[in-house]
C-alpha cells in the first residue's frame, strides 16, 4: 500500500501536517519577541531624537540641577505667540525621547513647577542664566571610600563600632556622640543594686529573696503573681550580672598583652661575631 499524500496539499487548521510548517518562515521574517520589540522601539526613539535635534532652532546648553534656566516656548503657532519661563532646574530626566527637565519658581508667593520636554518642537530656546560653580577637582582621584560596609547605609553611626554582645547587657548600646540621660540613670540604679547586694552579703543573708511559703492548693492572686514575677526578674538580673562579671574577667585574662618568657636567650649569629 502506498501512503497517501493528500494531507500535504490540504492547508487548514485541523491538518497537523500542514500546521507544522505554517506559515512559512520566508514570509513572516523574524518572530516578534519582546527583545525584538524593545530593539525596534529603541531604534525609533533614536531616529526621532536625531530628527528633533536637527529641527531644533538653537543649540541645547549643558546644565545640571541647581542652575537657573530661561525657556522660551510656543503658546500658539497660528497666532505667533510665545512665553518665557525662568526658574531653577530641580530635576533632569534622561529617558531617551521622553527626556525632560523640571523648572521651579515662585510667582506671588506660590511655587510653580513646569516640566519642559527636551525634544519638543514647541521649545524655542533654552538659556542658562546662572550656573552653579563647578566643583573643585579632587586631589585624590580615588573614590572616597572602598569600605563597602558603610556604603549604601544610612544611620550607621554606632552600628558596627562594637560587637553585638552589648545588646545583651543591662543598658542598651548608646551611639557614640549622643549624650543621653538614660545611661546615667541606669548606672546609678546598678550602683544602688550593687550596694544592696553587698549589704545583704555583710549581713550574711542569702543573695536572693525568698518569695515565702505558699500552700500548693492556694489560689495565687494577681499581687502574688506580680511579686513572684518581679522577684524572678531580680534573680535573673543577679545571674546576668554574675555572668557578665565572669565574662569580663575572662576577657581581661585573654586580652592581648606583652608577656615575658623565662628562657635563656639564645646566642644569635650576630652576637657570635668576633
Amino acid at each position: 500500500a502506498r501512503p497517501s499524500k493528500a494531507l500535504e496539499k490540504m492547508y487548514n487548521i485541523d491538518n497537523d501536517f500542514a500546521a507544522k510548517n505554517w506559515p512559512p518562515l520566508e514570509e513572516i521574517g523574524d518572530p516578534i519577541t519582546p527583545k525584538r520589540c524593545r530593539d525596534i522601539m529603541h531604534h525609533l526613539h533614536v531616529q526621532e531624537m536625531e530628527r528633533m535635534r536637527r529641527l531644533r532652532p538653537f543649540p541645547m546648553p549643558k546644565f545640571q540641577p541647581g542652575d537657573m534656566l530661561e525657556v522660551r516656548y510656543e503658546l500658539s503657532r497660528s497666532q505667533q505667540t510665545f512665553a518665557v519661563f525662568q526658574g531653577f532646574c530641580t530635576e533632569v530626566r534622561n529617558k531617551y525621547l521622553n527626556s525632560a527637565f523640571v523648572l521651579k519658581n515662585t510667582y506671588d508667593g506660590v511655587g510653580v513647577e513646569q516640566l519642559i520636554p527636551r525634544y519638543s518642537p514647541r521649545v524655542l530656546g533654552v538659556r542658562v542664566v546662572h550656573a552653579l560653580t563647578p566643583r573643585a577637582p579632587r586631589v585624590d582621584p580615588r573614590p572616597a571610600t572602598r569600605n563597602y560596609r558603610y556604603m549604601w547605609h544610612y544611620y550607621v553611626r554606632g552600628k558596627y563600632s562594637k560587637g553585638k554582645r552589648l545588646l545583651w547587657r543591662f543598658h542598651m548600646p548608646q551611639r557614640p556622640g549622643i549624650m543621653s540621660l538614660e545611661p546615667r540613670i541606669r548606672r546609678e540604679l546598678a550602683n544602688i543594686r550593687r550596694r544592696y547586694q553587698m549589704q545583704r552579703a555583710e549581713a550574711e543573708l542569702p543573695p536572693y529573696i525568698f518569695p515565702g511559703p505558699y500552700h500548693i492548693t492556694r489560689r495565687q492572686t494577681r499581687e502574688v503573681k506580680a511579686e513572684r514575677y518581679r522577684r524572678m526578674l531580680v534573680y535573673a538580673w543577679d545571674e546576668r550580672q554574675q555572668r557578665e562579671e565572669k565574662k569580663r574577667r575572662l576577657r581581661e585574662k585573654h586580652r592581648w598583652g606583652v608577656y615575658k618568657i623565662n628562657k635563656e636567650p639564645r646566642t644569635t649569629a650576630l652576637s657570635d661575631l668576633p
